[in-house]
């Protein structure tokens, strides 16, 4: 799929694979939030995920959204950490802090909203932090707005890490970035609960419905990337060209002339040159 060493390894940096982790592994993120941020998800139900295995609401926007009584966490991870991806999860977390609270007759509950991001990259003013807390703050009179609180986790920090019984936080961070099963279990290394992730991540290597969602999403990462490249910075607009420029891609792959290709999607000849430079 996409590492060299194995085509069937599965990245914990995919969505796909993000979602369907954090349900029934949820003790391996928990601690890894703990020990980084110091805050405690244990307690809140996944309310909302793309895959919706049971969940109660389906929302596709988000990655996870838990909640616990009238307060929310949304977790999101980006495996390309660019100002484009880090505000649309900002403008998610500011469109469910926007509710203000649940309102039961004429009583009103005071809400909190946490939005954790785990970016592969680095602090920009700091290169090896491993973590960032933000709080929101009215200007004006200089007060801290408590209800909205912004974590993010930089992996690109964690560099040449392997568990040794006492760096269990760094640990669980590397796995994310580890770009094959060998790499990731020489990270785990005697971490019992960090091997039962690497041997279920080896199983779904192994599920073939599991692999084509995995697959479809990296591509289609790759065709919004090209998108952008071209100058479509539009979300609506790069998705639907990088339709276009998916389907385009594939009738290349099966030697369609470049002609041919622009008369049926639309693209120009030179757009399509392009598109076989960077696909």
């Amino acid at each position: 799929m996409v590492n060299n060493d194995n085509d069937k390894f599965v990245s914990l940096l995919a969505d796909n694979t993000f979602k369907y982790m954090f349900k029934d592994y949820r003790d391996f993120f928990k601690k890894a939030i703990k020990s980084t941020i110091n805050v405690d998800i244990s307690e809140y139900e996944l309310y909302n995920n793309e895959i919706n295995s049971g969940n109660k609401a389906r929302d596709y926007r988000l990655d996870i959204l838990l909640k616990k009584d009238n307060d929310f966490i949304i977790i999101e991870m980006n495996k390309n950490a660019d100002k484009r991806t880090l505000l649309k999860a900002r403008k998610y977390l500011y469109a469910k802090a926007q509710d203000g609270g649940l309102v039961e007759g004429e009583d009103f509950k005071k809400m909190h909203t946490i939005l954790i991001n785990f970016n592969n990259s680095k602090y920009k003013n700091d290169k090896e932090a491993i973590s960032v807390g933000y709080d929101l703050i009215n200007e004006k009179y200089n007060d801290v707005i408590d209800d909205i609180k912004v974590y993010d986790i930089y992996l690109e920090s964690l560099e040449n890490v392997r568990y040794n019984g006492s760096n269990e936080k760094e640990t669980y961070l590397a796995m994310f970035r580890a770009e094959s099963f060998e790499k990731m279990r020489n990270i785990a290394n005697t971490n019992k609960e960090a091997l039962k992730v690497v041997d279920e991540l080896e199983r779904l290597g192994l599920d073939d419905k599991f692999g084509v969602a995995y697959d479809n999403e990296a591509m289609q990462k790759r065709m919004i990337n090209t998108a952008r490249n071209w100058g479509y910075d539009d979300g609506k607009e790069a998705g639907a060209k990088a339709k276009e420029i998916e389907i385009a891609n594939n009738l290349l792959k099966n030697g369609i002339s470049i002609d041919l290709v622009s008369e049926s999607t639309g693209l120009s000849v030179e757009e399509l040159k392009e598109l076989k430079k960077e696909v």
